[in-house]
């Protein structure tokens, strides 16, 4: 991607938290929906931290496996992306693998993708495993990210990595995002994967439907079925991860 750029998302996450609480909104973290409630007032939201009563109810965000929202869980697949970062590279290396410093992304099913840090170490990052990202599958997913590091630049076997981490993407089936009204709770979720642009973009669009404007909705069309056989645990991850697997290799 010649004209391509990155950016830190914790970064932007904490600039766009800044300017909410700038313009007045309250934040509450470590506060998960356990219970959600239609009352006279509007719906009343229970958290561990205590109970809220709001007007309106936005959904924008992944579906944890506790909480009251079992027709969203049916309907949004939880899955890891994993990255590792080697140590520093040197000028040498640096100018022979990334001359024009370009971000880059392959074309396979299993994607992968890469870029230089600011210090010059090699980020590589992808789905690696159809997995949940906790200590032990960041391990197992970095280790199958080496793999995929060295396929593409043999020079980085020997290459320490010094960092190895892992995050979950909410998933459709379709690996379109959904947004819209169900019972008078407002949702807009599923990016699977695209959520930096796409949920930006919607947090606005959200709020001038939310005061009136449905038609301005991009999904109002989209119908959402459930994914036939799940109710919020992936059993079919690891054959799903086979067959994508199989694809790249035949492709």
């Amino acid at each position: 991607f010649p004209k391509s750029a990155s950016m830190h998302v914790g970064r932007f996450v904490r600039g766009l938290a800044t300017a909410a609480a700038r313009r007045g909104a309250e934040i509450y973290e470590r506060a998960p929906v356990m219970a959600l409630h239609k009352v006279a007032d509007g719906h009343e939201v229970e958290t561990p931290r205590g109970k809220i009563v709001a007007r309106q109810v936005l959904l924008a965000s992944g579906i944890s496996k506790v909480g009251p929202l079992g027709w969203i869980r049916r309907r949004i697949v939880p899955i890891g992306a994993f990255l590792v970062v080697t140590e520093p590279l040197s000028p040498g290396q640096l100018q022979r693998l990334m001359p024009t410093r370009r971000n880059v992304v392959d074309t396979r099913n299993l994607v992968v993708y890469w870029r230089l840090t600011p210090d010059n170490r090699m980020l590589f990052g992808g789905r690696a495993r159809f997995a949940a990202s906790n200590p032990q599958s960041d391990e197992k997913s970095g280790h199958i990210l080496k793999a995929a590091m060295v396929e593409v630049y043999p020079e980085l076997a020997d290459t320490r990595i010094d960092y190895c981490w892992g995050g979950m993407v909410d998933m459709t089936r379709d690996r379109l995002p959904r947004a819209g009204e169900r019972n008078g709770i407002y949702y807009s979720m599923g990016y699977s994967g695209h959520g930096t642009q796409m949920s930006t973009l919607m947090g606005s669009i959200m709020a001038d439907v939310m005061d009136g404007r449905p038609d301005l909705n991009p999904w109002k069309d989209f119908d959402w079925p459930a994914i036939p056989g799940y109710f919020g645990r992936p059993w079919f991850l690891p054959i799903l991860g086979a067959y994508y697997r199989m694809k790249d290799l035949v492709t």
